[in-house]
């Protein structure tokens, strides 16, 4: 399953409690410094819901960034994800508030062995 100009992030268990960016989100998400955090509005697709998630970027050995905070764990908690669980983001761009963020689940064990919603 493809988005237009958005990117998929299988979720792992320490994503569970923080979502490590990967290369391809950073290509949709804003850049944050090591050391620093960013606040992002994030807009999630089916509930109409915006969740502000904690952009920040590590320093030391890990130099990619995380999302973490109350708004990645609310939304964890508020869709229920699950190891497994594909997540994606997306960016568009809106006339009245310029870019804004987008993000969706997929849970694939709900749709287990449907050849249009996996990867081959």
């Amino acid at each position: 399953m493809e988005l237009a100009h958005g990117v998929k992030k299988v979720i792992t268990a320490a994503d569970v409690g923080r979502l490590v960016v990967t290369r391809d989100m950073l290509a949709v998400l804003p850049p944050v410094s090591p050391g620093n955090a960013i606040s992002i509005n994030v807009l999630d697709r089916p509930t109409n819901r915006v969740y502000v998630f904690q952009l920040a970027g590590r320093r030391g050995r890990y130099l990619k960034p995380v999302i973490q905070f109350r708004g990645w764990k609310r939304f964890v908690k508020d869709k229920g994800i699950a190891v497994g669980d594909e997540v994606w983001f997306w960016e568009e761009e809106n006339p009245t508030y310029q870019t804004q963020y987008r993000i969706a689940v997929f849970k694939p064990d709900l749709f287990p062995g449907h050849p249009d919603l996996h990867d081959a």
